[in-house]
């Protein structure tokens, strides 16, 4: 059952890293939000699966309640306070679930640490390097958010990329407000390091993995099992907030992984 919902603060070094800590129950679950986000974009998740497992949902630095230090921001940071903070509250062994740029935190992190986790599962994660097509794009909204227009630029790309027509708009429109009051600094930052194609290198993943992979994201089923041999692939009819725009299906595929891999 669901115990306590209010959130806990770690201090790495000086930051302060807020996460919530509720349920109990094998295997544990580490939820890690995309980017701009924070662990809010799991609350169609913690209160279900913490009446069987134990349920960490962490704000990255940067991010929500956590500290947010003027500094660049990049996956190997957000994969070392993963880590450490796995370490410090005596996480054992969690399904490691991450969204977007959290899953490429997942991927890093079971990949540096395999005995870490029991298994990671990847929420529409960038996982293929961009299509050379939108090359051009993207560097024009890195540069974009570089500048004094960096919020109109980050509500376009939301608004454009991480949603579809029939999203919902009480979701499309919450989710812009809240990724676009995160600090610039972040922002570009974050974003130049997940298209470095270091942090999604192919080859096999050293744990059972899933892939849920939204309908408009533009990597096909077989190009992502291709580049990571052995990663199951579901895709589900939804944008990129998959987990909210359609939170019983996924719940469903994701308790099913769980099970297998318990």
């Amino acid at each position: 059952m669901v115990t306590d919902v209010s959130l806990k603060f770690a201090n790495r070094d000086g930051v302060k890293l807020a996460y919530l800590d509720t349920g109990a129950g094998d295997p544990p679950l580490l939820f890690v939000h995309g980017w701009c986000c924070n662990h809010t974009y799991w609350r169609d998740q913690i209160p279900e699966f913490a009446q069987r497992h134990r349920v960490v949902a962490v704000d990255l630095r940067g991010c929500g309640e956590s500290n947010k230090p003027d500094q660049d921001y990049t996956i190997e940071t957000f994969r070392t306070d993963a880590a450490w903070l796995t370490r410090e509250i005596g996480l054992q062994r969690p399904v490691v679930i991450g969204h977007s740029m959290g899953g490429q935190i997942a991927l890093q992190l079971v990949r540096r640490d395999p005995q870490l986790a029991r298994a990671a599962v990847f929420v529409d994660a960038p996982m293929l390097p961009f299509p050379e097509e939108f090359q051009p794009m993207v560097a024009s909204m890195l540069e974009g958010l570089r500048s004094p227009a960096y919020r109109e630029v980050a509500t376009n790309f939301v608004a454009n990329f991480l949603f579809r027509p029939e999203s919902p708009a009480a979701l499309k429109e919450e989710t812009i407000a809240a990724m676009t009051s995160a600090p610039q600094r972040f922002m570009h930052t974050a974003l130049t390091d997940i298209g470095s194609e270091q942090n999604m290198a192919a080859g096999p993943i050293p744990v059972p993995s899933l892939f849920v992979r939204a309908a408009t994201l533009p990597a096909t089923e077989d190009e992502l099992k291709a580049r990571y041999p052995g990663m199951e692939v579901v895709t589900v009819d939804a944008a990129h907030f998959i987990q909210n725009e359609k939170p019983q299906e996924f719940n469903a595929i994701l308790r099913q992984f769980i099970e297998k891999v318990a």
